[in-house]
Formats: structure tokens, sequence, C-alpha cells
């Protein structure tokens, strides 16, 4: 992703400001000052609790669509009444193991959840792992045929799930995740001698007619031994974790099918043909393949999508190979050698548009299957989704047409493994920022939403040890509010095979650095505390757009949208921080927003965003982003020191030259009043998150080091145990280290006096800043924050 280093210099009135430091070339991993910081999930005092935010689920409870948007029924129990009232989901995931707590553990983690904002739990991967064990089950199915159920692991699902339940904690339920269907077992279509059963069998389990019907009965079991008709709890359900028919063509996966999967998917193609041209021979001729193989009906190789770039001939190869070049030098694409971006009504190319028409067709009669086994058993309101958007891009929209919500994944610097999937001492990251590398991404995902149906990203991260993974939470919680999404669920919390809370890969749990800002950025999300941007940009393609963009492989990497809308309807991402944005899929033609040219509400020389209403602002020489509501202030960001003066006109954050003028700071009310009146506030000062170097005698904090010399690659020093490999290891040991933030920041304030108190990992008062940390101005306080601590309980009186 491209990213922007331009200077800015601008006015924001903020009570409170931070900042982030985004590049590793701005300062090496060493120069962070750290101190010992462990959040103590288990006895949160109530100043950095949020417990408040939930309360007890029962029938009023329960989730259903309604304008876009999921809704609670109310107290009459009926849906699409007076007393319907909306609701957002910051919720987090649990995974394999840890869906299935101990009985005596589940009513803890639940309150742990809820005192740290969350109000909703994906049950993820519960099918992953086969485990016959009845002491310690990883997994919710046994090795016995599919679907066979492992008691112990479900007594203590739905143990869990009542636990949530009386915490104000929603469940979000995936189905199919990584079950991996066993021929010989469970009697489904045999590989060829040599095979193995591709990972959670994708995407065979999409077409092959018994796994689907294995698959309805595992839905129909767990719902009934789950007892989860008309349950309260079930807030949504997802069908299939990242995986498509029309995401695997585009990943080439389907051109790698042999024997029976490949005969059984090729038949099925020739009565998609049958019932859509009649006879094959009007097939060949509007296809141009009257001379080949069975007259051209057979399964079409993702490489043929070319086509569609150019045409075909020698003429459009080198098109094709001078485009390419001309991207890698860098230079700017002549309109010559542009895509041209037209349906193809005949030839080759409009036979790779009825394959992508045949693959939709196929997705969406497996998702529709399944959807009303789901309704059956759970009740008519939940909400259900298939799979992931990027598994297809916005093709999979008809393939989904029937489905409730909207579902994506974001990460931002998600683990490389160089050399083996998953080694967990041989990684890679770049130390890259959701404001800087991610940002582009970030905003691009409003593409995707479908304005008639509730957005929900429910997997993302920025996970350990990237040293600006401070920023996710919050930020996520700010663009997501601008842009009105539902639901945001961070994966996940902590490994169930292990239960310690350290910092480990995507583990939030011991993560002290996300942990300290994670009831602010949930209060701010859940409360509708940043207003919705006031325009809508309502985006509808016809449906020939999107089967075309689908064959051009639209999801694969994201690009194939975003590059189409910016050279027909010059639609920048950047307008997804200026309006809210959604594709609002049907049959008809273009809407008359799409007759011109999208207008730029900002100036190409401009060097800050202002979002409409003044309460987001961007930044892209730090980059940093600003959010002011009248209950919550929060910065993530880079600004270069200012040196010991403080720039109280601009009320603008001095850091100072020791740090890496980096943090994440977020100001919130606790006494239920606004900023202006609060007489009562906590502030989070929050930055990198390390944990200590085992096998040394001076306990110290893990470093991050260049991986095998390379200047743009990251990974943790290695273990002494474990030297002659490359990383250090993913599964943390404690204690958790955090970065001293160095920062002066200003409090506009009429009080005549202002007290600030450290607090400890419980959240308990320490003893109050000195006064010479403290300066009182005419209009408010100048304070200077050098702690080892990452928040600050406020009184004013």
């Amino acid at each position: 992703m491209k990213y922007f280093q331009l200077q800015v210099i601008l006015v924001f009135r903020l009570t409170l400001l931070g900042l982030v430091s985004l590049c590793p070339s701005f300062a090496a991993a060493g120069d962070i000052a750290w101190y010992r910081f462990e959040v103590n999930e288990d006895a949160l005092s109530p100043v950095v609790s949020f417990a408040g935010l939930n309360h007890a689920l029962d029938a009023r409870d329960r989730i259903f669509v309604k304008e876009g948007h999921f809704f609670k029924v109310g107290a009459d129990g009926r849906p699409g009444t007076k007393d319907d009232a909306r609701v957002r989901f910051f919720g987090i995931s649990f995974a394999s193991a840890a869906n299935f707590p101990e009985e005596k553990d589940a009513q803890k983690i639940a309150r742990r959840l809820r005192k740290l904002g969350f109000n909703a739990v994906r049950l993820h991967h519960l099918d992953s792992i086969l485990s016959d064990s009845q002491d310690q089950p990883r997994g919710i199915l046994t090795t016995a045929a599919y679907p066979s159920f492992n008691e112990t692991a479900m007594r203590r699902l739905r143990v869990f799930i009542d636990a949530l339940k009386a915490e104000g904690v929603y469940i979000n339920l995936n189905l199919h995740v990584g079950y991996q269907f066993r021929p010989a077992v469970d009697q489904v279509t045999p590989m060829m001698p040599g095979e193995r059963m591709p990972f959670a069998s994708h995407p065979l389990h999409l077409f092959e007619p018994r796994m689907i019907s294995l698959q309805a009965e595992y839905v129909q079991q767990l719902m009934r031994r789950l007892d989860l008709r008309d349950e309260p709890a079930l807030a949504m359900v997802e069908i299939n974790n990242e995986s498509s028919l029309l995401g695997a063509w585009q990943r080439g996966q389907l051109d790698d099918l042999t024997g029976e999967y490949e005969r059984a998917l090729q038949q099925l193609w020739q009565k998609w043909m049958l019932r859509q041209h009649g006879h094959a021979d009007n097939a060949c001729k509007l296809w141009d393949s009257c001379s080949l193989t069975r007259k051209g009906v057979v399964n079409v190789k993702s490489s043929e999508s070319v086509i569609l770039e150019y045409g075909e001939g020698w003429v459009a190869g080198m098109q094709r190979f001078s485009r390419r070049a001309i991207n890698k030098l860098g230079w700017e694409t002549p309109a010559s050698l542009r895509q041209h971006y037209r349906p193809h009504q005949q030839g080759n190319g409009r036979r790779v548009l009825d394959y992508v028409r045949f693959l939709s067709d196929l997705d969406q009669q497996y998702l529709n299957i399944i959807r009303k086994t789901i309704r059956q058993e759970a009740g008519n309101l939940v909400p259900v989704t298939g799979t992931q958007m990027y598994y297809g891009g916005v093709a999979l929209a008809d393939a989904q047409q029937h489905m409730d919500y909207v579902d994506e994944h974001f990460y931002v610097d998600h683990y490389d493994f160089p050399h083996k999937e998953w080694d967990r001492n041989d990684w890679r990251i770049r130390d890259s920022s959701v404001l800087r590398e991610g940002w582009q991404s970030l905003l691009q995902r409003a593409f995707v939403r479908d304005a008639r149906k509730p957005f929900v990203v429910s997997e993302f991260n920025q996970a350990f040890p990237n040293r600006q993974s401070a920023e996710i939470l919050p930020v996520m919680s700010a663009v997501a509010s601008a842009q009105d999404w539902d639901g945001l669920f961070l994966y996940h919390y902590i490994d169930g095979d292990r239960w310690l809370s350290v910092p480990d890969s995507f583990g939030l749990s011991g993560h002290s650095g996300q942990l300290v800002l994670a009831g602010m950025a949930a209060s701010m999300f859940r409360q509708f505390q940043v207003r919705p941007l006031p325009t809508q940009m309502n985006i509808s393609l016809t449906p020939e757009e999107r089967t075309m963009l689908g064959a051009l492989r639209d999801g694969v990497s994201g690009g194939g949208l975003p590059a189409y809308l910016q050279v027909q309807y010059g639609l920048n991402y950047k307008h997804a921080f200026y309006a809210r944005v959604a594709m609002l899929h049907g049959m008809q033609a273009k809407s008359p927003w799409q007759a011109h040219h999208a207008g730029k509400p900002w100036r190409e020389e401009d060097m800050s965003w202002a979002a409409p209403g003044g309460q987001l602002r961007y930044s892209e020489s730090g980059p940093w982003l600003a959010a002011e509501t009248s209950y919550t202030r929060m910065f993530a960001g880079r600004r270069g020191a200012n040196g010991a003066v403080l720039d109280v006109e601009k009320f603008l954050p001095s850091f100072a030259e020791k740090g890496r003028q980096f943090g994440v700071m977020m100001l919130s009310s606790r006494d239920a009043l606004p900023l202006n009146e609060s007489r009562h506030l906590l502030l989070v000062l929050s930055a990198a998150t390390t944990t200590t170097q085992s096998g040394v005698q001076a306990e110290r904090p893990k470093q991050l080091i260049n991986y095998d010399g390379q200047a743009a690659w990251w990974t943790l020093e290695r273990d002494v145990a474990n030297a002659s490999k490359p990383s250090g290891s993913l599964d943390g040991v404690a204690p958790a280290w955090m970065e001293r933030v160095p920062v002066a920041l200003f409090h506009a304030s009429k009080s005549k006096k202002i007290t600030v108190f450290p607090l400890d990992g419980s959240g308990m008062r320490m003893k109050a800043l000195p006064a010479s940390s403290v300066k009182k101005k005419s209009d408010g306080f100048e304070l200077v924050f050098d702690f080892p601590s990452p928040w600050y309980e406020i009184v004013l009186e």
C-alpha cells in the first residue's frame, strides 16, 4: 500500500492530543524506555471498568435487522415496533480451546470481557480440532464420523454462553471454519491416490453434495444441543469463514482440481450452461469455442481472465506486457494501456464471465441451504451472513443477496513466514501502522458495504510485537463510527491451550498497550459518540459490472474494485473519510450519482483532512488521527518533538525529544458529564508493548530486531533456549513491558485545582503527580507526563 509523507500544520481545538511513530527508520527498537506494567483484568477499579455499558440479556434483547442496522426487539418482544433499539457490537474472538473454559472459569472470563467494554464474543474455530478428551477438549467435534460431538466441550460451551449472557455479552456463532472432511470416515467423494484433502476442505465443501448434507446436519445438531432457538444471546451466525467458490477460482485453487471433484464441478458447469443457453451449440457459437473439446464446456482456468483486460491476440499480449513493465518502473500508465473494463458479450471473454456467474450461483445455492437450516433451528430473526467479502470481492454480493449482513476482515502488518507457515520461531513483520500503510486499505473497506445491510468487521488486529499496535482499537472505533458500521471483533482474546495473560501473537489478554484502551474505544463506538458522517454516498453497479470485476479477480488483493471506481467514476479512497460509502446492489441501471465523476471534497494540495462536522481530523505528515466528541477525545499518531514549550493555542501535545514521539491518547469523562463540564476523567497514554526475554539472569524486555539483517523486516530477538532459530517465539513470557510516553498536554478548564493520580495495574490510585507536573494557566492546566503508568485519574475542583 502506498502512503503519504507530506508536511502539515493544523490548528485543531482539542483538550487532548497524542501521536504515532510509524516507520522503523524513525527509531531503533532499543531506543524505547520500557517499564513493567500488567493489567489485572480480574480486579479493575470502577474508574477503569466499563462494565456499566452492559446489562444481563433477556427476551427484550433479541437481535434482528432493520433499516440496514442491528436492532433489539425491545420490551414488547416484537421486531418493527416503536420500542426497537439500535445496537452496535464491540466484540472479540475466542478460538479453538478458548471456547471451552472450565465451568468455574466461565463466569470470571465473562466478567473480564464486560469490564473491558465488550458486548459480543465470536465463537471461532469450534470445528477445527478434533478432540476426544473429556478433560481438556480443544474442539467441539470428536474423531468419529462427522458430525460427532464432544459432550464435555458442548456442556462447557453452553455454560460459557450462559455466563456471557448474564454479563450482557452476545455471541457470534461461526459454523464451517476448519473442519477437514475425511473421505474414508465421512463417506464423501475420495481424493486421487497420493492427494490430500485441502485445509478445511476448501472449496470442495461448497459443491460436493454429501459434504453439504453433512454440514446441514451439523448445523441442526449444534443448535439443538446448545438450545439456541430464540436465544437472546445469539446475535449473528457466520456460515463459512474465508471461503467461496468465486474466491477459490480467483486464487487459482480450482485450477488444481483433479479426479472426481474436477468431474463433478464440470458436470455442474455443463448443467448450468444448458439452463442458460438451451444447448451446447448455442453456447459454443456465443463463445467462439465450437472447435474446442466438448465445445468449450470445460472448467475455465483463472488465468483465462486476462482476456478481459485487453482482449485476445498478440496485440493484447503486448499491451499487457507493456503495462506491467511500466508499472514496475513506477511510471504513469498511458491511456492506451489502461484496462478497458468492458463486459464481453461474446467470445472467450463471455465464456469467462459466464463461468463466474456459474460459480456465484453455486455459492448462492450452498449459502441458501445452510441459511434455511439455521432459521429452522434458531428462529426467524437471527441475522446470518455467508463469508467475508474479500473472498470474492464485490461479485460475491450476488451470491450473498439473501444474507442478512455483510462481513469483512482487516489486518495491519500480519505475520509473514518466510520458510514454514506458522513457525512461531521463524517469522517477520514490517512494524507498520494502520495510519500509514493500512490507511487506504481501511477506508476502502467501505466500498464493499451493502447500504441495505449491517456491516461487520469480524476480524481485525495489529498484533504483537508491532510497536504501533496500541492504535488499532481507537482508530477502528473512530472510523467505523464515522462510517456508521455495526460491529467490530478484535482477533482474539487468549490462547486456550495455555490460558496465560501475556503478550502472545494476536492475544489481547496480557497485551497491556491494547488492554488499557479497550474500554474507552468500546464506549466511543457503542455509545455513538462519534456522529456518523452526514452524507451517504451509495454506489450502484450493474450485475454485469459486478461479474466483470469478479472475473478480473477483484477480492484477491482488494485492488480491482477501488481501481475500477477510480477510473470510471473518480471515486477515491479519501471519499470514505468525508462521506458514508456503500454499495447499493440491484438489477437496475446505474444510479444518477454515477452519471458523472465524484466531486472531491478536498484539494490535492491539502496536507490535512477534516471530516464534515469536525469530529475527525487526519494529518498525512505524522501521520495522525484525532477524534473529538462530547465525552471522549482521542489522538493516535506521530508528531515531532517540540521541545519543552507547549503550544497552548493549538492544543497539540508536546513530546520530549528523548522518546519516539509516538503515542495513543484517550481522555474520557467518568462522571457522565460532557468533557467541558466533567470533574472526573480518565486519561490513557499508551504505546508499544513487549514481553520478557527468557533465560537471562537480569529480567529485561525482549527487543525488536531486524530479521536476518534485512532493514525492512523485523522480528523478536532469539530465545536463549532456541538460539538456532531466527526469531524469538510468539508465545510471550511474563511480565509485560510498556513504552514510556514523555509528553506535555493542555487541559482547558475553569477549575482552580486539578489533581492527577497515576493508576496501577488494577486501576487503583498511586501517589498524585507532583506540583511540578501541573502548571496553572489562565484558561486551564499544563500537564507534564513522564511516569511509568499508562492511565491516570484526573480530578478537578
